[in-house]
């Protein structure tokens, strides 16, 4: 299980989004809490799915659904698109992004090798 790359992705994403759950918390904004939290939990989750991949990589799209969610709860929060509301916190679901998208690459990648390897049998 540790040893796959994916399971350092999802790491990076549940370590991301539990930061990310944090400010939230400090700037009392209800809806970015639930929803990092309940990314953090499904990327924790994610990680222990590793014989399922299948399963997993759902895990891994309804986690990307729900960065989009973080995304678009920061926008509607903060100013919208102007510069000087870009700041840390609104980088971090974009980053998460795409450590959990290099996780679905990876366990996408598992499971070929895996198809491969019941066709050689």
């Amino acid at each position: 299980m540790i040893q796959r790359i994916q399971t350092v992705y999802f790491f990076l994403v549940f370590c991301l989004t539990g930061s990310l759950a944090f400010f939230s918390f400090t700037t009392t904004s209800l809806l970015l809490l639930v929803d990092a939290g309940i990314v953090a939990v499904l990327a924790l989750v994610a990680i222990f799915l590793f014989k399922k991949r299948k399963l997993q990589i759902k895990t891994a799209w309804l986690i990307m659904l729900l960065l989009l969610v973080a995304i678009v709860l920061f926008l509607i929060k903060g100013d919208g698109f102007s510069i000087a509301a870009i700041s840390y916190p609104i980088l971090i679901p974009f980053i998460a992004g795409i450590f959990n998208y290099l996780a679905i690459r990876a366990v996408k990648k598992d499971e070929q090798l895996v198809r491969s390897l019941d066709r050689l049998r």
